[in-house]
């Protein structure tokens, strides 16, 4: 038994004769299209990393700054 891919069940209910050609093995017509998402895919995967990193180091340096103003208020207290 064959396994279904989310994105084969998407392919078909978008289209199904489309579904049924990539299936039987008909090259693509949209190859150049097909590429630029690959491409714009690509570019944002890099984008959510990036993020992803900065947004770890915007909580490490908020963490930080709370350590910093805990050693703070403990000299004011001392």
């Amino acid at each position: 038994m064959r396994t279904l891919r989310a994105s084969e069940i998407g392919a078909y209910l978008f289209c199904q004769r489309a579904w049924w050609y990539a299936k039987s093995g008909f090259p693509s017509e949209n190859q150049a299209e097909m590429a630029a998402g690959s491409q714009i895919h690509s570019e944002h995967g890099r984008q959510v990393v990036g993020i992803g990193c900065l947004q770890a180091a915007g909580y490490l340096l908020l963490l930080l700054a709370l350590a910093l103003f805990v050693v703070y208020l403990t000299g004011l207290l001392v």
